[in-house]
């Protein structure tokens, strides 16, 4: 599903109205009439049921005051509030609280203590409240006595229905300008905003129900737009399984990982590989790491390495034609999981950028290896993927973490452009950027998965992807997505709490069930 700015819906709104001829006032009539059925839906089994409606001064007010006029029409008791006098609003907005007027509905303003007081019992005694204070193109914090009413609405509506989205958050970044409408439903326009599904404006949504008010889909057509992968889209990506397949076929892996403290991350990336359909996985790890790795993973291929310590200095010009040989023989590289950032890990990590020519995953220490030694970035000369958290993209980047977390789709959009790469930006919403601009917020996922040995996970999966000839881009959306998934299936059997990387690891297969259905 397409994502959209705020900037981009506006343009698409204009189109409709002014080019195409449909008249503003008729989208508005036709996104109150889905806003009146979620309404309604929500009010099911409620006795004598009452509603107190919260309207602004711009078209999400508008939207707010024919929804009012349909629920009263559907018999419900409605008590509506506004920030203006209605006869004061503009256009679209005008015409319907003029009508509501007209039908004798009083449309209180609220301008202080007193007011807010009344919507406060207002808002007390009602089975739902609409929130219609602000739409998507909020672009300023919300103070003063805006601000008192999105408190009193937090605290006293027992439901809460947004329009379109809920008010003070900002449509692009997700965002919470000051203060925010926590909603149970958000009903939403044409297509989601893309601010929507980051956080933290994602945990402020509730329900979110997409409905069409009547603009032809095709006004997105040529637009630029990041993406929302959806099941049926992850199912078209996954490899095809041929019955007369063989090891061979499903890819073969080669993983430099793991150190002699950090065993567990090379296993990890391995066991999720084979679990998302590799065929092979070669482990190339310190030799001191390989009597526990074959204990755990006996379904592995060994090749010790030296000590990564000992290759300081280290000039054995077999060493690089090894590496080279390894690689020849792979189908994709996974190097990072466990690494560590010693000189010795350094001087692998070249060799390998050096030779290798296979798709390849970078992770975990081989990204804070890279940042130590950006001109390595410059050298690559395979279609890489990047898999950094924000921490690890501050240090590639040399900006805060705070600036990666505002601004996380256009920063990872940046960086894959300026280096031709596939970059996975971790996290709540992970961000998917190729190279060429395409762009994905991953749905799936939840707070359980933030344990340690969730990133060398995810990172198996993409390059077994990589391994089993998807592109990079989609190797790292139906990567993201599949890990996801699996996380969601642990955290509901274990609950967040308690969920490991090997309890995600375990679910992989859950998952694909899931998608292939």
């Amino acid at each position: 599903m397409k994502l959209l700015t705020p900037r981009q819906m506006k343009a698409i709104d204009e189109i409709a109205i002014h080019t195409l001829g449909i008249p503003g006032i008729v989208l508005m009539e036709n996104a109150a009439i889905q806003i009146a059925f979620k309404a309604s839906s929500m009010l099911e089994g409620k006795e004598d049921p009452h509603v107190t409606v919260v309207v602004g001064n711009g078209n999400n007010g508008g939207d707010a005051l024919a929804v009012t006029r349909h629920l009263l029409t559907m018999g419900y008791s409605v008590s509506v509030f506004s920030m203006t006098d209605v006869d004061e609003l503009l256009g679209d907005a005008f015409t319907n609280g003029r009508i509501l007027k007209n039908m004798g509905a009083s449309i209180p303003v609220i301008s202080g203590e007193e007011d807010l007081e009344r919507l406060q019992i207002s808002c007390s005694n009602s089975d739902l409240v609409i929130d219609g204070l602000f739409g998507t193109g909020l672009n300023r914090f919300v103070q003063g006595i805006w601000a008192d009413v999105i408190d009193i609405i937090n605290t006293y509506a027992p439901k809460v229905l947004s329009i379109d989205i809920p008010s003070g958050l900002d449509g692009l970044s997700g965002k919470v300008m000051g203060t925010c409408v926590r909603a149970d439903a958000t009903v939403t326009f044409f297509l989601p905003k893309i601010g929507m599904v980051q956080q933290p404006g994602a945990s402020f949504i509730g329900e979110l129900s997409v409905v069409d008010i009547g603009i032809p889909y095709a006004l997105s057509d040529k637009m630029e737009t990041s993406q929302l992968p959806e099941k049926e889209d992850i199912k078209g990506m996954l490899p095809i399984r041929p019955v007369d397949g063989h090891k061979g076929t499903f890819g073969k892996l080669l993983i430099f990982a793991g150190s002699e403290s950090m065993t567990g991350a090379a296993y990890l990336s391995a066991l999720s590989a084979y679990r998302t359909g590799t065929g092979l996985v070669k482990l190339a790890v310190p030799q001191a790491c390989i009597n526990p790795l074959s204990i755990l993973l006996p379904e592995a291929v060994f090749i010790g390495l030296t000590d990564y310590n000992d290759l300081i200095g280290y000039s054995n010009p077999g060493f690089k034609d090894a590496i080279k040989e390894l690689i020849d023989d792979a189908d994709a590289v996974l190097i990072g999981p466990g690494l560590s950032c010693s000189d010795g890990a350094l001087i692998l990590m070249e060799a390998v950028i050096e030779h290798c020519d296979k798709p390849m995953v970078i992770d975990a220490d081989a990204l804070n290896l890279l940042s130590k030694e950006k001109s390595l970035i410059e050298r690559l000369r395979c279609e890489t993927i990047i898999t950094p958290h924000p921490a690890e993209m501050s240090r590639l980047t040399g900006k805060s973490t705070v600036e990666i977390q505002e601004d996380r789709i256009n920063i990872a959009r940046d960086f894959a452009d300026e280096f031709g790469l596939t970059v996975v930006l971790k996290g709540a919403g992970t961000v998917i950027v190729a190279n060429d601009g395409r762009t994905s917020i991953n749905p799936t996922g939840n707070q359980g998965m933030a344990t340690a040995g969730s990133g060398d996970v995810l990172a198996g999966v993409i390059t077994s992807f990589l391994g089993q000839g998807l592109s990079p881009y989609d190797a790292a959306v139906a990567g993201a997505y599949i890990h996801g998934l699996a996380g969601d299936f642990a955290t509901l059997d274990k609950g967040a709490a308690s969920v490991m990387a090997s309890d995600i690891i375990e679910n992989i297969p859950k998952a694909f069930i899931h998608v292939q259905s």
